[in-house]
This record gives structure tokens, sequence and C-alpha cells, in this order.
């Protein structure tokens, strides 16, 4: 394959690359990139895929939080097959009788013309679509939402080893790609004690789509709300993981036709956002989010207005799904940073 030599003959000619540098091509080149090749739900399903339940949940957050900020702007970071906007735009416009636009910002030509066919029923004089070409806002309070993009980001790992830090790289030895470490500097990065063996995992990108979303919400307001895996506390250990058909897989095998995927440390998050001045709150559990915002009451009424056996029973599995606490509803965390003091009661302890 061409592009794959390409990238070869990059790592040959620097001898080495970063490890988010690769799962960048891995996932986003826009010849074999995976998430150009792939729709979600084709080796593993977001919450959004799993039931209509999971939208219409975010939506009444949504609505319950602009009570208190006059914004009519909605934001999706990474909106894959483009499932959850469908259903915040059929949800939201549904409740709120005003001019609302929704922007989507996606990297993936493949999701792009996913995303414009799902959205293209919704164009009316009160409701405007965008598919954002670059990250790039207006001087407007925006509302953002990241449903399972951050940890899709390329990050890099360094591990302390004999008392030293080292990063992890790719290298390319007789033709396969070829993990080597490199002695780094990375002390002076961390404040915590580290011993042999931990890892520390960072992501440039993440960073980076942060800073933009903090200084918009710290200057114009509005919010971001983030549902993501990972736990409440993050642990100093490797959590890059590759799925295929729904498997965990091995790390450089099957690239390029495989998700790549990491923990999302969540404290750093937080520290990020407290350093614009804003507030946040939680994380918490999927399953305490979405049962503090009607999801009982949602598959009563769904369960009501269906008869059937068979779709009675394909809700109850949705439900369980998106609530398992052993599963999405407890591996899931939910996250909402805003730029005002408040009263959430379902983000409390």
């Amino acid at each position: 394959m061409e592009r794959l030599q390409k990238i070869k003959d990059i790592i040959n000619k620097n001898g080495s690359i970063s490890l988010s540098r690769f799962v960048h091509f891995c996932l986003y080149d826009r010849e074999i990139g995976y998430y150009e090749k792939k729709k979600i739900g084709s080796d593993f399903i977001t919450s959004p895929e799993v039931s209509q339940m999971f939208g219409e949940c975010v939506s009444i957050f949504i609505i319950t939080m602009l009570k208190s900020q006059k914004l009519n702007n909605f934001c999706e970071l990474g909106p894959g097959n483009g499932t959850l906007i469908e259903d915040l735009i059929r949800t939201i416009s549904k409740i709120l009788n005003k001019k609302l636009n929704f922007f989507l910002y996606e990297k993936s030509q493949l999701m792009k013309a996913l995303q414009k066919k799902k959205i293209k029923k919704f164009r009316n004089q009160n409701i405007k679509i965008n598919i954002l070409k670059n990250f790039r806002l207006k001087k407007e309070p925006y509302f953002f939402i990241c449903n399972e993009f951050f940890d899709a980001l390329p990050i890099n790992q360094f591990e302390m080893i004999k008392n030293h830090w080292y990063e992890k790289r790719i290298t390319v030895k007789n033709g396969f790609f070829k993990i080597v470490y490199q002695k780094n500097n990375f002390k002076n990065k961390i404040k915590s004690k580290s011993i042999n063996g931990d890892v520390i995992e960072t992501s440039p990108l993440t960073d980076l789509y942060l800073n933009k979303i903090f200084q918009q919400i710290k200057i114009y307001g509005g919010g971001v709300l983030i549902f993501d895996y990972g736990p409440y506390l993050k642990k100093k250990i490797d959590t890059l993981q590759v799925i295929s058909k729904s498997k965990k897989a091995n790390f450089l095998e099957n690239l390029f036709e495989s998700d790549i995927t990491y923990h999302v440390d969540f404290e750093k998050i937080k520290e990020q956002s407290n350093s614009f001045g804003l507030y946040n709150y939680g994380p918490i559990s999927q399953k305490k989010f979405l049962f503090f915002y009607g999801i009982n009451e949602r598959l009563m009424t769904l369960l009501k207005n269906n008869n059937s056996n068979k779709t009675q029973s394909i809700l109850n599995y949705q439900f369980n799904r998106l609530t398992d606490p052993k599963g999405m509803g407890g591996l899931i965390k939910c996250l909402f940073i805003t730029n005002k003091n408040m009263n959430i009661d379902a983000f409390r302890g």
C-alpha cells in the first residue's frame, strides 16, 4: 500500500516517531485511517447508537441548563454517525420554540457524509446546521457536547524504567512497526512522585481542544458536557487499547482496521478548567446522569406505547445496556464545566 509505505519512510527518515503521531496516522489518515473507512458500530458502539433515550436525557439536561444561560449555539465535537446530534435537534427543537444553531466538528470525510444524511431533514427557518471545516467559532456562547471524543484522540506514553523516564515511540524494523523506548526528561512535567513501572499518558490534541473550549466559555459563557471512558481517579498505568469487532486486540496488530482508545483523565481536565477560572461538576457515572434526567420515566413511556413483546424486549435491553454499572453505566463518566457557580443536584456526591 503506497500510503503505508510513505508512513514507514517518514519513520525511517527520523529513526522513530511519537506514539501520538503514529496513532494519528492509524485513525485519521485521509487515505487509510480507521475513521475514514468504518462507521461507528463496526467494531464498537457508543451510547447514542444504543438508544434514542441517551440523546433525550442529554437534551433534558441541556434545556435545564439553558434556564440560567441565554444561548442558542450547540456544538458537538466528533459527532460520528450523527445519531446524537439527530436526537438532540429533534428533542430540543420540540421543546424550545426559538431559532437554534447546531455546529458539528468532524475530521472524517466518511462521518461527515453520514451526518449530512441524518441532519438534512431538520433544516428550516428555525434550525441552522453547520458542519465546520475548522474548529473556529463566533464570539458567542456555545454549549459543547463531547461524547467519547477525547478517548479517540492520540496519546503519548512515558514509562519510568530504572528510575528514568522513557518515551514509548514507534520505529520500523525489517518492514514491521515496532515499539522502542527513548530516554526523556519527563520528570519536570509531573508533580507527583513516581516509581518504576509507572506510566503517564498525555494527549497534546486533548489539551489544545480543551484550551480552545475553555477560553470560549470563559469569555462568552456556555458550557461543555463530556461523556467518556475512564475512572474517577486515573492511575499511572497503560490504558491504551485496541478494539476490533467489539473485542480487545494487541497493539500493532490489525492497524488501520481497529479503533485505538485510552482512558480519559478527568482530574487533569478539571485542573485545566480551573486554570481558566471555570467551575466543574462531576464526574459522575453515566447511570447516575441518565437516571436523574429521566431515562426510567422515558422507558416507561416507550413501553406503554409499544405493545409488541419484541419491541419491549429491545427497549429493556437498551435501557440495561446504557445503565449497567458494570458496563456503560459505570465505566463511562460524565463531567460538566461552565463559567457559572451553580447548584446542579445530579452532580452532587
